[in-house]
């Protein structure tokens, strides 16, 4: 794990401000239906949401059903989303709606999950 050492003064609060400031277009170019401004927000949230789904599932087709679903809770985040929140805690505000949404992966079977009882 590499551990920033902020020996520049200013550098790494510079940095900071710039990765913010761009966390919050994005999420406002989504709000707007760019799509990559959507695939930008997904690949910056894959590690987390990666990780998520592989602590709910050991079986692997299923945490992709968790990932997508986490995908969906993101977007979701991204639309609630208020810059008064703050682009520093987005990660902690969307965490909520991403569980939501992979806690709503077990409700949803669909019909053959239904009938034959199986995921």
């Amino acid at each position: 794990m590499k551990i920033p050492l902020n020996l520049g003064g200013d550098q790494g609060r510079a940095d900071k401000v710039a990765h913010d400031r761009a966390l919050e277009q994005v999420i406002d170019r989504c709000n707007k239906g760019d799509w990559e401004a959507k695939e930008v927000l997904v690949s910056t949230f894959m590690a987390l949401l990666r990780t998520m789904a592989t602590k709910r599932a050991a079986d692997p087709r299923l945490a992709v059903r968790y990932i997508d679903a986490g995908k969906k809770g993101l977007f979701r985040a991204a639309q609630k989303y208020k810059p008064s929140i703050g682009p520093e805690k987005f990660q902690v505000f969307a965490v909520d709606f991403i569980e939501r949404e992979m806690d709503s992966v077990d409700k949803r079977k669909g019909f053959l999950g239904r009938l034959f009882g199986g995921r």
